[in-house]
C-alpha cells in the first residue's frame, strides 16, 4: 500500500481514483495531479515504482489544503463565526443546521444526538 497525506491508497485501485480518497481531491484535481506526474488514468497504484509514488507525494503536498490542514481550516473557520457570534456560529454550537434548512420535521438526527458530549 501506499502512504500519501496520511492515507493509505489501496493497490487494486486506480491512481485517479485512489487519490480522491485523501480529504480534499476531486476528480478534477486528482486527473491534473495524474497528468503532471506522466501517468496515464489506467495505472494501478500497486504497480507504481517508487519514483512514481514519491512524484505522486510531492504533488499533493504542493496542494494547500489536503486531509489535516483542511481539516483544522474548517475547525479555525467555525471557532471564527462563533467567536465574531454570528448566526451561523450560534447554530453550531446549538447543534442545529446553519444552512437554512427546515427544523420542525428534519434535521432529527442533528437535533437528538448530542455532539459535544461526544468529545
Amino acid at each position: 500500500m501506499v502512504y500519501i497525506a496520511n492515507v493509505y491508497l489501496e493497490d487494486t485501485k486506480f491512481v485517479y481514483k485512489a487519490l480522491q480518497d485523501i480529504r480534499g481531491i476531486g476528480e478534477r484535481k486528482s486527473r491534473e495531479i495524474c497528468a503532471k506526474c506522466g501517468l496515464s488514468l489506467d495505472v494501478k497504484v500497486g504497480s507504481l515504482r517508487y519514483k512514481e509514488t514519491s512524484l505522486l507525494a510531492k504533488e499533493v503536498d504542493v496542494l494547500d489544503k489536503v486531509e489535516t490542514k483542511l481539516t483544522r481550516k474548517v475547525q479555525e473557520d467555525i471557532k471564527r463565526l462563533v467567536r465574531i457570534k454570528a448566526y451561523r456560529g450560534r447554530r453550531h454550537t446549538q447543534n442545529l443546521p446553519c444552512r437554512g434548512q427546515r427544523t420542525h420535521r428534519n434535521a432529527q438526527t442533528r437535533k437528538r444526538f448530542d455532539w459535544r458530549s461526544m468529545g
